[in-house]
């Protein structure tokens, strides 16, 4: 790792841990299914590291910049939770072989 990326780590954490109380307070106001207020917060520090190179301070602060991040990801997040609770559990079997199949076969009675 070279004295360039090193200094730019140290200056991401010292602008993170700034962020830290705005990520914690955000991240107790959703509910996601199946994720709790710390998995959001690991998964917009995550976010955070990966775009942290598109980060420009000539345009705007950190923290303006990170909560535009942070929103976008939580946004994310809770589209992907309501597409995977949308999905039908098992598509292998479908609702007239059950009924078709079914020794409770309600055409018996």
């Amino acid at each position: 790792m070279g004295k360039g990326s090193k200094r730019k780590q140290q200056q991401f954490l010292k602008d993170l841990k700034s962020f830290e109380p705005i990520l914690i307070a955000e991240s107790h106001k959703y509910h996601i299914p199946g994720l709790e207020a710390e998995d959001i917060q690991q998964e917009v520090r995550l976010r955070l590291w990966i775009k942290y190179p598109t980060f420009l301070k000539e345009k705007s602060s950190f923290r303006t910049w990170a909560n535009k991040v942070m929103k976008n990801c939580i946004k994310n997040m809770m589209r992907d939770a309501n597409r995977e609770c949308r999905k039908p559990l098992n598509r292998a079997i479908s609702l007239d072989d059950i009924i078709l199949n079914s020794e409770y076969n309600c055409t018996q009675f």
